[in-house]
């Protein structure tokens, strides 16, 4: 009999255990049925910043600004950019170089171009805008090299509108003496102000300028980076395999998301003058 009671409470022990378990899982299920169904452990984590601009709304009035009546020919909206005032100065700056480059010659060739200077005189603002409208058009009208728009052996690849703008020693004459600053003021290379854009960093800043002038951009802006192609001897020429370039002036630019206007843009100066910051990423 004691064996046979002690078997029981062995085997009431157990159940009380058993019992225990069970009762304990019972009550932990009724504590999450007791949690409300529609409850949601999940939210969204959004900087400050975010939270701050989502409360904000865009109210600018974006769009073209301080432009030519609509029936204005489109020369008045190419002079929004290079100003009638900026092509003076740049008249000014290739007759001041091409003054001091023949001052500085001791001996003139006999068949030198500089004999077409002498005769046809300093360049005026007709000129240089001729000289300009035939940079762009050969952009359009692709040749080998530049004597070719001036060629005429060739019925079929002869292009008249060339000759009748300029002459092609004319033409040559002014590229080589094309300038838009003053040498005499831009520092040394050696010098701690030096900068490889200095001969042509007045026409960017006067683009930024003319740029924000005349158009206000939407909300949405993206900064990217774009390639003039180039293979000039400059110390700011990058090769970018990525490119269909390869090869050219980097420009850091920022343009409206929906159009691709460019609002700003700067030029990467190479490793050398613009070295990026320990930690960063290039043009951070």
């Amino acid at each position: 009999m004691a064996d046979s009671s002690d078997s029981e409470q062995v085997s009431d022990g157990e159940s009380d255990d058993d019992f225990e378990v069970l009762s304990g899982s019972s009550e932990s299920e009724d504590e999450m049925n007791d949690v409300p169904m529609n409850a949601n452990p999940w939210f969204r984590v959004r900087p400050p910043e975010i939270d701050y601009l989502h409360d904000q709304r865009f109210v600018e009035n974006s769009g073209p600004q301080n432009v030519p009546a609509a029936d204005a020919k489109p020369i008045d909206y190419f002079l929004l950019f290079p100003t009638l005032d900026f092509l003076r100065h740049i008249v000014r700056e290739t007759n001041r170089y091409a003054q001091d480059f023949i001052t500085s010659r001791q001996r003139i060739r006999r068949f030198s171009r500089l004999h077409s200077w002498f005769k046809v005189g300093a360049v005026t603002l007709a000129e240089m805008k001729g000289f300009i409208s035939v940079i762009l058009n050969m952009g359009l009208i692709r040749k080998p090299s530049i004597t070719e728009y001036w060629n005429t052996k060739f019925p079929s690849q002869d292009t008249v509108w060339f000759r009748n703008i300029f002459s092609r020693n004319r033409f040559q004459s002014i590229l080589k003496k094309f300038h838009i600053v003053d040498n005499t003021t831009l520092p040394n290379r050696n010098d701690d102000n030096y900068s490889p854009t200095s001969k042509f960093q007045c026409f960017v800043d006067l683009f930024n300028q003319q740029s924000k002038q005349h158009y206000k951009p939407k909300q949405n802006l993206s900064i990217d980076e774009s390639l003039i192609a180039s293979k000039g001897r400059s110390s700011i020429i990058q090769y970018i395999p990525s490119k269909a370039a390869k090869f050219g002036v980097k420009l850091w630019v920022l343009a409206e998301a929906v159009s691709g206007y460019i609002y700003q843009l700067s030029v990467y100066k190479g490793r050398q003058y613009d070295p990026t910051p320990q930690g960063m990423l290039q043009g951070a």
